[in-house]
């Protein structure tokens, strides 16, 4: 009998429950790696150093200078420059204390190149500029209170290693995250730790809820509208379009672990905020009427997986539903 997991998707600005069905259920609870190959790593590090192959990532995040979530940024920072030198970790701001904060951490700023929505980044341009300024073989926004350990590196080094895939093509790999309550510094600087919090604390939030958003250069963000971060609908719309324009969307939650630093401030941050339906009045005036659950992670037909510690990208059967 098929799952039906429930999903939200946005009727107007109201929030509207949906079943949808699906013949491959997700996970329900943290799924943890002891997979990775340390040797392909090794020998790709070496590759990176001496410049004989490109670092696989650009991770970009951008983020308000704010008080409360000073452990979790600091975090973010010291997590995504652990991932050196297969990422190069860049944060776009135009305030001082967060340009400042990430010069410590040796991480590279960009002034925001566009804002809407009362000073809102605008996704789309800052993609355009580190692909213009950093040559990698992806290229990533994250939010920015999303850990990650090796399972990242080692999931898009075996993607490139892949034999069935198309580098050169567009890509948009996504995920499910694990929310983890007050995570500590000591707990947050330290890959074993992240797994082990994600293990004994954690717990895998919906499948409609998009963090990290990983895309090859070929991407076509120059025709993506000019949605903006931190507000919601354009992660499940990024998703529902890319199956759309029938590019390889790829669900990356068996084989990447991405944390989510869970503060007072909830799992749902972005819907308290001001503007918070920005995204989808632009979206809705351009699209009219759109399927935003066909956007989540249950309705993505290929995703990662190990088979006997050997990584692999599968096909999985969708409900009709999900049909774009």
């Amino acid at each position: 009998m098929e799952t039906k997991p429930e999903v939200l998707a946005l009727n107007g600005t109201t929030a509207v429950a949906f079943n949808v069905p699906t013949t491959t259920p997700l996970a329900t609870t943290p799924i943890i790696l002891e997979n990775v190959d340390n040797t392909l790593l090794d020998m790709l590090k070496v590759r990176i150093l001496s410049n004989s192959t490109l670092p696989l990532l650009t991770l970009f995040s951008s983020w308000n200078a704010n008080p409360e979530k000073n452990l979790v940024h600091n975090l973010t920072l010291i997590n995504w420059r652990s991932l050196h030198p297969y990422v190069i970790p860049v944060v776009f701001s135009n305030e001082s204390s967060v340009i400042n904060e990430c010069n410590q951490a040796s991480v590279i700023t960009l002034p925001l190149p566009a804002v809407a929505a009362d000073g809102i980044p605008v996704l789309k341009y800052m993609y355009r500029d580190v692909m213009n300024l950093f040559n990698t073989s992806f290229y990533a926004f994250s939010n920015g209170d999303i850990l990650f350990t090796k399972e990242l590196i080692h999931t898009l080094a075996q993607m490139i290693k892949s034999t069935t895939e198309d580098m050169r093509k567009p890509i948009l790999i996504v995920g499910r995250r694990t929310n983890v309550e007050n995570v500590t510094i000591d707990e947050g600087i330290d890959w074993q730790n992240i797994t082990r919090i994600s293990k004994s604390r954690g717990k895998l939030f919906t499948g409609l809820a998009e963090d990290f958003f990983i895309t090859t250069p070929t991407y076509p963000w120059n025709e993506v509208p000019e949605v903006v971060i931190g507000r919601r609908a354009y992660d499940n719309w990024l998703v529902y379009n890319s199956r759309k324009m029938k590019n390889n969307v790829i669900d990356a939650s068996n084989t990447i672990l991405a944390v989510h630093q869970t503060t007072q401030a909830g799992n749902f941050e972005g819907h308290g905020h001001s503007n918070r339906d920005y995204n989808h009045n632009l979206l809705i005036k351009m699209y009219k009427n759109i399927k935003y659950y066909a956007g989540g992670l249950a309705c993505v037909e290929r995703f990662t997986q190990y088979k006997s510690k050997q990584f692999q990208i599968k096909t999985r059967k969708v409900h009709r539903s999900c049909s774009v």
